[in-house]
């Protein structure tokens, strides 16, 4: 079982770029802390709505960072002409 985790770790953090891990720990924070905060109320009702609200500010982090992005990509990012490498004068086959 530790070793299908981990190889899934590998395979995540190869597959994929910063932006979408940052994602993925927003989003799984949220939720986790959740599932605390639900826990946490059960014993102590007032750290539980304090965990709680730990846990809105991260998916609000999470929903706020998203949008950025995607205006970042499309207004700026889209826009701007990838470049090329060229070898001087040679093609190669």
């Amino acid at each position: 079982m530790f070793e299908s985790l981990k190889e899934s770790l590998a395979k995540w953090n190869t597959g994929t770029d910063a932006r979408v891990k940052l994602q993925h720990v927003y989003m799984t924070a949220s939720v986790g802390l959740v599932f605390l905060a639900g826990l946490v109320g059960l014993i102590n009702h007032s750290m539980g709505q304090n965990i709680l609200i730990v846990a809105i500010i991260s998916a609000g982090v999470f929903l706020a960072n998203a949008v950025v992005w995607a205006l970042l990509q499309s207004a700026v990012l889209s826009r701007i002409p990838r470049s090329t490498n060229k070898k001087s004068g040679k093609n190669k086959l």
